[in-house]
């Protein structure tokens, strides 16, 4: 069992407390989160009221370091980074471990000295943090707003924000809803298709009237069957777009069962059908008179939904834009279907948006900024320029010389000093004699030419 559901099998016991309870959306998650707002007087007093939260948790067996303040953000600070020589006149401290009490009013001077992990911050900007010597809350607040923007991206100010209560930050009351999954035990062992389908059709069915009070759909199915033998066996179906259609789903199913079944290699005992991912059903109002030949994103799903199933994932991918300078690094692939539930596992750490600076042309009519094609690698050029650090005047690309009729630029993109090794360059749009379009760009370290992309 994972510590997400080990703290969400907790919920409906913490009931008791407070009619709102949440779990931690850090990974890994430790902590459970209360909003006692107006129920101290039920207890008499917020001192009592945690000191009987912790006590009950003591009777399960559970450890517990309770914080009460103001803020979400500040309560989860203090339970996990508390300051035992805090003043008395901020904070109820009676011994180290007991509970944390801040009295309305004393979340920023609890806050001061808490060291910037307790802020919820990512690990790459805790990193940053440190490497610049910057390891209290009250360090930070020495500094402008536009200034922590600029050097460590939005999350610190959302986070600062969160934690002084300038930002409200609602606890995602946890109500676990009931496993959606349908289960056929055959009374003899079969290997006929036509049984097999027929079971399979039941449980869809019971499937989608589970859901039908939720108005969600399928976005990702788990098939597990089991031999005559206690052989097991299980499959994954995912969806681009939740679906509660049977038919749609069994169609699905129907593409990886056959493989499944002939790598069991011998007849099924039982089959079970589990919805691990549930999804809103998308609703769209139909037009009265509308044309035939419009596009209709419900058959695109149906064609990615299949080509996934029948390839694998892995196999239909988009692209994704991601917010990079450097305009190599500016996209990535990821999987159609399951992309936008899971967040892909990347190695590549997080970073705030680079900077740019562009020096514009008025009388530029270009009719693109960046071009239709580009290059996977910048590839290295002969140009002829009249000044060193001018725009080109020709060049040579792939064995053929380009002379150059217009040129606009240069636009100059650059990589933070965040990035490590910086990267600088000087792009440039230009027109050949002959009509045709290129991206060309010199690298300031070295002076070098590179093509980059094409406009047509």
């Amino acid at each position: 069992m994972s510590g997400r559901e080990a703290l969400e099998r907790l919920v409906p016991w913490c009931g008791q407390f407070s009619p709102s309870v949440g779990v931690d959306a850090l990974e890994p998650p430790e902590s459970l989160l209360f909003d006692v707002t107006g129920l101290a007087h039920l207890f008499h007093g917020e001192e009592t009221l945690i000191g009987h939260v912790g006590r009950e948790f003591g009777r399960r067996g559970l450890s517990t370091r309770i914080a009460l303040a103001d803020t979400l953000g500040a309560a989860w600070a203090l339970a996990h980074y508390p300051i035992e020589n805090l003043q008395f006149a901020i904070c109820n401290l009676q011994l180290p471990g007991s509970p944390i009490v801040v009295p309305p009013g004393k979340t920023r001077a609890a806050l001061l000295p808490l060291p910037v992990e307790a802020l919820r911050l990512s690990a790459d900007c805790v990193e940053t943090l440190r490497e610049l010597g910057l390891r209290q809350i009250g360090q930070l607040l020495r500094f402008s707003r536009d200034s922590l923007a600029t050097r460590f991206g939005p999350e610190l100010l959302v986070r600062l924000d969160q934690a002084m209560g300038v930002v409200e930050e609602v606890i995602a009351a946890c109500h676990p809803l009931p496993q959606v999954e349908a289960e056929t035990v055959f009374e003899h062992p079969t290997d006929r298709p036509a049984v097999i389908e027929q079971a399979l059709e039941r449980q869809l069915e019971q499937i989608a009237r589970q859901l039908s009070p939720r108005r969600q759909g399928v976005q990702e199915l788990v098939c597990c069957f089991r031999g005559e033998t206690g052989k097991a066996g299980e499959f994954t179906v995912g969806l681009y777009r939740p679906s509660a259609a049977p038919r749609h789903l069994a169609e699905l199913i129907e593409m990886q069962w056959l493989a499944a079944q002939r790598k069991l290699a011998e007849p099924i005992a039982s089959l079970r059908l589990s919805v691990t991912v549930a999804a809103p059903l998308e609703l769209e109002q139909q037009e009265l008179f509308g044309d035939r030949g419009q596009y209709d994103p419900r058959q695109t799903a149906i064609l990615v939904d299949r080509l996934s199933s029948r390839l694998g994932r892995s196999s239909v991918v988009r692209p994704r834009l991601l917010p990079e300078a450097q305009p190599e690094l500016t996209w990535r692939y990821e999987p159609w279907v399951g992309g936008a539930q899971r967040r892909p596992a990347s190695s590549a750490k997080k970073r705030p948006a680079q900077r740019q600076t562009f020096s514009h042309c008025a009388s530029c009519k270009w009719p693109l900024t960046r071009p239709l094609s580009l290059a996977q690698r910048p590839v290295l050029l002969e140009v002829v320029s009249m000044a060193p650090h001018g725009p080109p005047l020709a060049f040579s690309l792939f064995g053929q010389q380009h002379r150059i009729e217009r040129t606009w630029g240069p636009e100059r993109i650059q990589t933070g000093w965040w990035r490590g090794r910086s990267v600088r360059r000087d792009y440039y749009r230009v027109e050949t004699i002959t009509g045709r379009w290129f991206w060309l760009f010199r690298q300031l370290s070295d002076g070098r030419w590179y093509f980059h992309g094409a406009f047509d």
